[in-house]
Order: structure tokens, then C-alpha cells, then sequence
């Protein structure tokens, strides 16, 4: 019995001893995990850089890793979607006057049809008796996150604030834009970094003095029957509509599409007449809507015929791409295909 009790002490005394070892080196599965969760956490955190080269605001989409792309849900889950999310991006040097252009160059730029003009070379071309209309895709968004209340990416956001600081000179812009929460938000980082104090855009207070709503600015516009989308071509999308902008007698073409250039016309007709639009307004649509009008208006010299060489980004629309549309005190209307990165088209040869 006594030799029982003292086998039992001994073995409860070697029990202890290798707890507290084990204890002592912290190596419990606890411990483990919650450093990894901590790791991940500040491998994760992002900032937006200061500065950022030109050639690179307008590369193609990436692609988040897994991990990284489940903690951008978990946060957008988070935030209110029609609220513009808050950035601090600290301005550049603005210039201290307007760009000039003689009779010359504006000429030219008015009449050009094969490529895009930067955007802030027409404001100087656009005359006393004119006001002007700049009708743009949306900046840079996550290539998974195209639904109506996703958001610019931080790209996307310094593209907006970045050629609003390059029109600063000049007086305070209105806005237009879709339904959609990223037309909003680069209508609104545009007047950011012109300066123009607004409130933040939503979409409850679009019907104001500074900013509107319009489902007009969607696709949708040139669309007359969906169900002949994908017979117009088998891709549909962009395929079917840059068809249907170049090649306006295909018979399927014309059953899903209305004429590309007749219903640019009548866009321009319904809100740029010079009576009623403002002196200078900035709308943001997308890329379904900017290639068919971009074709449209410079009779398919612009080389955007993305039903020839679909998968090639060269002949897709590229952020802060499309046209402005300049307006007499008679109507007459002439219209540019505008650039506002360093190349109007998605990809480059």
C-alpha cells in the first residue's frame, strides 16, 4: 500500500513538471494561431501611396490574392455603399494659369477623330459663344467588383483626384453620373481635386444644384432588344455593340440596337442643348457607353472594333476615356474623343 501511494506521488510529480515545460517554451496551439492571425493582419493593411508615375495609373486591371480578396468583401460588408469613402491624398503644386493653345493647335484638336485628346487641352479651345460637356468611363475598380454599389479602387480614386487638379484653373464643374456607386464617387474626387467643396455624393442628394442621377447613362441607351444581343455577335457585350457601331446594316445588329451615331445625337439632343446645360459639365458613364459613342463620333476612324480582336484590351475603353461634347449658342455640336490618363484605351501595341 505504501509503496502504491509513493509509485502515485511520483508519477503526479512528472506529470507537473512536464506542464510547466510546456508552458514555459509557449508552445500551445493557442498561441500559434493568434500569431498568425496578427501576421496576416498587418500584411494585409493598405495605404494609398503619395505619389504614383503616370504610367502606371493606366494598367490593366489586377487581381487581389485570395486572402486579400476575402478581407476587401469582409470590409466592403462593412461600410455603407452609396457613402463616398473618405481619402486623404495630399494634392500637387497647382498651376497657376490655363494651358494655351493657339487657333492652330485647337483646330486640330477639335477636328481629331483617330485618337484621344488629353481632356484638359479642349477647355482652352472651347469659345465664348460655347459651353462643353465631358461625358467619361468611370476610374479604376477591382475586376471582380463590377455590381452597381462597388467602389473605386485606390488607383481608381487617385486617377479622379489626380485630372481634377489638373483642371483647377477653371470654374466649378456640374455633375452627372449613373446609379452606379463609382461614377458617383469619381464625379465627386474630380471636384475634390479641383477644389470644389461639395458634399459627398449620394445617391439621395442627386437632385441638387451640383450633381445628378441618370439611368440614361448606362448602355441600356443603345440597347433596343436585349434577346439580339448575343446574335449580333456571340460574345455580346462589347462585342455586340462595337459591331453594331461599325456595321449598323447587320440585320441582328439593327433588331437588338438602335443606330450608333442617330442615338449619340439624341443623348446629346436631351441634355447638352446650350440653353439648358451647364458652362462646363463633367459626366461619368462606362464602357459599354463610351465605345459606341467614341465610335460613333469619330465614324469608327478611333479603332475601337472590339468584335474583331476580342480579348485584345488595346480596343476596350480605358478609365477616364470618352468624348467631349462642345455646344454652340445655335446647337451646333462637335464632338472629341478625350483621354483623361495617358492612353485612352485599355491595353497598348
Amino acid at each position: 500500500m505504501k509503496i502504491g501511494l509513493e509509485i502515485g506521488c511520483v508519477a503526479l510529480f512528472v506529470g507537473l513538471f512536464f506542464i510547466a515545460c510546456s508552458n514555459f517554451e509557449g508552445y500551445s496551439s493557442d498561441s500559434i494561431v493568434s500569431t498568425e492571425f496578427y501576421s496576416s493582419l498587418v500584411y494585409e493593411a493598405v495605404e494609398i501611396p503619395v505619389e504614383v508615375p503616370k504610367d502606371t495609373l493606366g494598367d490593366s486591371l489586377t487581381v487581389k490574392k485570395d486572402d486579400e480578396l476575402k478581407d476587401s468583401v469582409a470590409k466592403a460588408d462593412d461600410e455603407q455603399n452609396d457613402s463616398i469613402p473618405a481619402v486623404d491624398i495630399p494634392p500637387v503644386e497647382p498651376k497657376d494659369s490655363f494651358i494655351t493653345l493657339d487657333s492652330a493647335a485647337c483646330a486640330e484638336i477639335r477636328s481629331t477623330k483617330n485618337d484621344f485628346v488629353p481632356l484638359e487641352n479642349v477647355l482652352p479651345c472651347v469659345m465664348e459663344n460655347e459651353k462643353v460637356a465631358f461625358i467619361v468611363r468611370h476610374g479604376e475598380r477591382e475586376y471582380y467588383e463590377s455590381g452597381t454599389d462597388d467602389h473605386l479602387n485606390e488607383i481608381g480614386v487617385m486617377q479622379a483626384f489626380r485630372l481634377g487638379e489638373k483642371l483647377k484653373a477653371y470654374p466649378d464643374f456640374y455633375y452627372m453620373h449613373s446609379y452606379y456607386i463609382r461614377t458617383m464617387e469619381t464625379a465627386y474626387y474630380v471636384a475634390e481635386g479641383k477644389g470644389q467643396k461639395v458634399e459627398a455624393f449620394t445617391r439621395e442628394n442627386s437632385d441638387t444644384l451640383v450633381h445628378e442621377m441618370t439611368d440614361d447613362l448606362l448602355y441600356n441607351w443603345y440597347v433596343k432588344d436585349y434577346a439580339y444581343e448575343h446574335v449580333c455577335s456571340p460574345n455580346g457585350g462589347l462585342a455586340s455593340l462595337t459591331k453594331m457601331a461599325y456595321e449598323t446594316e447587320d440585320y441582328y445588329c439593327n433588331l437588338g440596337f438602335y443606330n450608333a451615331k442617330e442615338r449619340t445625337l439624341e443623348f446629346v439632343k436631351k441634355y447638352f442643348t446650350y440653353n439648358r446645360m451647364h458652362d462646363i459639365t463633367f459626366a461619368v458613364t462606362h464602357d459599354y457607353f463610351v465605345a459606341p459613342m467614341v465610335i460613333a463620333i469619330t465614324d469608327g476612324e478611333i479603332g475601337m472594333d472590339y468584335h474583331n480582336h476580342s480579348g485584345d484590351d488595346y480596343y476596350w475603353p480605358n478609365f477616364l476615356s470618352g468624348a467631349a461634347v462642345i455646344v454652340d449658342d445655335k446647337d451646333n455640336v462637335t464632338m472629341v474623343p478625350v483621354k483623361g490618363l495617358e492612353s485612352g484605351r485599355q491595353g497598348v501595341h
